[in-house]
């Protein structure tokens, strides 16, 4: 099995297991649904990343970490505090929303991510692209 298929396929077991879940505790279908989405997408981008850029994996400073820790940090908050059992809903759709907070920020982390990578991949592959034109010697 391809690396690819079998990271789909663990993203959507994953997602249909959170899905099922849910909707098996708090008999919310859209609640369900979208959280398993997220957590699907969430997922199945952060393989992506580390199959097509392993290079780019965080490193072990603080430097490097302080961003993640910043967003695993404040969403773990929101789900955790955010959701709190001060608020006037049942435990089944806070806990819900818990997840859909956590599946929501981590395809946001997945997401912002992605998009540094790929400009950092575009702008290198076109900067060696117009040197190579620049210093061409076809016209010599």
């Amino acid at each position: 099995m391809q690396r690819t298929a079998r990271d789909t396929l663990v993203a959507l077991l994953v997602g249909c297991a959170v899905s099922i879940g849910l909707y098996w505790i708090g008999r919310y279908p859209s609640l369900a649904l979208v959280t398993g989405l997220c957590w699907v997408c969430g997922l199945k981008l952060t393989l992506h990343i580390g199959n097509r850029y392993p290079a780019y994996a965080t490193g072990e400073t603080w430097n490097d970490k302080r961003w993640t820790g910043l967003s695993v940090g404040l969403v773990t908050l929101a789900a955790l505090i955010g959701v709190s059992p001060l608020l006037d809903v049942s435990d089944e759709l806070r806990l819900g929303l818990g997840f859909l907070i956590t599946g929501a920020g981590f395809v946001a982390y997945a997401t912002g991510t992605l998009a540094v990578l790929e400009r950092i991949d575009g702008d290198s592959a076109g900067a060696s692209a117009a040197s190579e034109r620049a210093y061409s010697s076809e016209g010599d």
